[in-house]
């Protein structure tokens, strides 16, 4: 048993990656931890690589590298199927473009779940997110965010982390920045491969927070801070990624049983990122969204009913 258990899912980013594991082996204050850190891959990492990844954990007092090269792509698969190949009490997560500035990242984290056996689950922040005061306006009335930092919009969308960076204390939360979030590994036991989180899996942070959030709080730690060199586009078709916005949000609203007004916010903020896309012409995205519309607007489009019970 560990610890910690680090799950990074990746696809064919070594330069980004190599940033992130010398980051998490810079890690220091750990004698008394025992962690395992677990490459989860969707491309082709050779030989060679992982032997200088191991050396770099081997500067840590108690860690070791893992590597599991996965079938079928997918980053809520690679989540999912991370869990079945862990033993750590405590679930930590980063994205492969993630690097942690400070050494005691991982310290401070543990230090969280010590101070109140009730919490299942501990964020940190992704440097430089923030927004204009016109533009948090505007995201509240397109129900992109909400005027609290730990609470999602009324379309189930995580804009309220533009708020994020002006905290100071640790405050409960609705949901995490996928990039660096953990969790209690026992408060994840009721995932499952739903099957319309393929490819880009817009909101798989989100699942992970409600889900986990049956057994205890979910808290945001101001102090964990990194440095998340997102690439400005992702790297799936821009059709794909709008049309998943729609379906992925739909099905969140469904696991958390909301009220038809919270469908009512989805249709208002789908509405506004198609007008958004064809101001800018990107007429792939426009075409996602009204794909993903007409599906929430679907009666009979039901079919995965058995992943909504409990």
């Amino acid at each position: 048993m560990h610890d910690v258990s680090i799950v990074i899912p990746t696809r064919n980013r070594i330069k980004d990656l190599t940033l992130c594991i010398e980051s998490i082996g810079r890690q220091t204050e750990l004698e008394d931890v025992s962690i395992e850190l677990l490459i989860v891959d969707d491309g082709d990492i050779d030989e060679a690589t992982l032997d200088y990844f191991r050396k770099v954990l081997a500067q840590m007092p108690n860690a070791e590298l893992r590597y599991y090269r996965k079938k079928q792509p997918g980053v809520w698969l690679s989540r999912y199927e991370a869990l079945g190949l862990i033993d750590g009490e405590i679930l930590l997560s980063f994205d492969d473009d993630a690097e942690l500035d400070d050494p005691l990242y991982i310290r401070r984290m543990l230090d969280t779940y010590e101070s109140d056996p009730t919490i299942v689950g501990v964020g940190g922040i992704a440097k430089g997110l923030s927004s204009s005061r016109s533009g948090k306006l505007l995201g509240m009335l397109t129900c992109q965010m909400s005027s609290s930092p730990g609470r999602l919009s009324a379309s189930t969308l995580a804009g309220s982390l533009m708020l994020w960076e002006k905290t100071q204390d640790t405050f409960e939360t609705d949901f995490f920045h996928g990039c660096n979030m953990s969790f209690r590994r026992t408060s994840l036991k009721d995932m499952k491969p739903y099957p319309w989180m393929t490819s880009y899996a817009v909101a798989d942070d989100i699942y992970m927070c409600h889900l986990a959030s049956k057994y205890g709080k979910l808290v945001i730690n101001p102090d964990l801070k990194i440095t998340h060199h997102e690439s400005p586009s992702s790297r799936d078709k821009a059709g794909r990624v709008a049309r998943a916005t729609a379906v992925n949000h739909y099905y969140l609203l469904n696991l958390r049983k909301a009220p038809v007004t919270n469908y009512a916010a989805l249709l208002w903020t789908l509405s506004y990122l198609a007008v958004k896309a064809t101001l800018k012409r990107n007429f792939n995205a426009v075409s996602g969204y009204a794909s993903g519309i007409l599906f929430v607007l679907n009666p009979r489009k039901n079919k995965y009913r058995e992943f909504m019970l409990d």
